[in-house]
């Protein structure tokens, strides 16, 4: 396969380690996948974003230089840092404030590689796994991802901004399935219509042969994310994933079914398993609180996203 292989997981590749369908993959996209010569590339404003993540000498000034080179973004950052949800009771009159004395480096390093990261990815609006429907998760998935992180105990919590990411990245594989395959992804839409009880990454494995977890993460690899955010990518659907940066997927796991309470994802399941409370070392109460305190700066989150998609 002439296409960038996984360096971090042998499984990160769709269709690799998937447990066989009870009946043969109604549309089986996984030989099509090993034929394809490349992926789409990372946008060019990801990587500058991202060699700026990766230089310990970098600072806020080289960050807010960046971020103003595309207005769009320099607004998304702004709004972002408005939001009811920060509480901030001055004015966001500039980017320089958003990242100085609201959101801080990491949290708008995180947001700005993940807002570029999408671009160029053209798949339909209005059906389920759709770009509004995708970004409305995604960006209520990441505040509320970053807030839960900073519940989890000191010993083992993950910076802010890279849960963050994690949260705004996990269901990138959607993308990348309507963008490669455009037709079996509105024929797998109208599958997760008729069985809207059914997991979506089961329906997936039936209908195509791999599911939005596995080409997620092999994007990510490819474009060399944090190896963070390629887990957080493949197990976030993993409730029983212990292994290496487990904190990730368990935290999008968990915002995940705590935003289905909110009519909002692509799970059929609102209940968390006491596992993933024990394992995050944050209570029920503690988490379904942290909701309520995400969902309160609602009119931004949906302002944002609506600006995204």
């Amino acid at each position: 396969m002439s296409a960038p292989q996984p360096k971090t997981a042998a499984n990160a590749q769709p269709g690799r380690g998937d447990q066989p369908a009870a009946n043969q993959p109604l549309l089986d996209i996984r030989a099509r996948i090993k034929r394809l010569e490349k992926l789409p590339p990372m946008p060019e404003m990801t990587n500058k974003i991202l060699r700026l993540s990766s230089n310990p000498h970098a600072d806020v000034k080289e960050l807010v230089q960046l971020v103003e080179l595309d207005p769009s973004l320099a607004v998304q950052v702004m709004r972002y840092a408005a939001s009811p949800f920060f509480a901030y009771q001055g004015k966001i009159d500039s980017v320089h404030t958003a990242v100085n004395r609201v959101l801080g480096y990491n949290t708008v390093l995180n947001l700005a590689l993940g807002a570029t990261a999408a671009r160029g990815f053209k798949i339909p609006r209005n059906v389920p796994l759709g770009l509004d429907a995708f970004w409305r998760h995604a960006i209520y998935s990441a505040a509320l991802v970053q807030a839960l992180s900073a519940a989890v105990p000191k010993e083992f919590r993950p910076p802010a901004g890279l849960a963050y990411l994690a949260g705004l990245l996990h269901n990138f594989g959607h993308l990348l399935l309507g963008h490669l395959f455009k037709s079996e992804f509105l024929i797998l839409n109208k599958f997760i219509l008729k069985y809207p009880d059914r997991p979506v990454e089961l329906i997936e494995r039936r209908v195509l042969g791999t599911d939005h977890a596995a080409i997620g993460a092999w994007l990510m690899t490819a474009w060399q994310m944090p190896e963070e955010i390629v887990i957080a990518t493949r197990e976030h659907h993993n409730e029983k994933y212990q292994e290496i940066h487990a904190v990730y997927p368990q935290l999008v796991f968990l915002a995940d079914r705590l935003l289905k309470r909110q009519n909002m994802g692509d799970v059929c399941d609102s209940e968390v398993p006491a596992a993933i409370y024990d394992s995050l070392g944050i209570g029920e109460y503690q988490a379904t609180a942290i909701l309520a305190r995400v969902m309160e700066g609602a009119q931004g989150l949906e302002q944002m996203a609506a600006s995204f998609s």
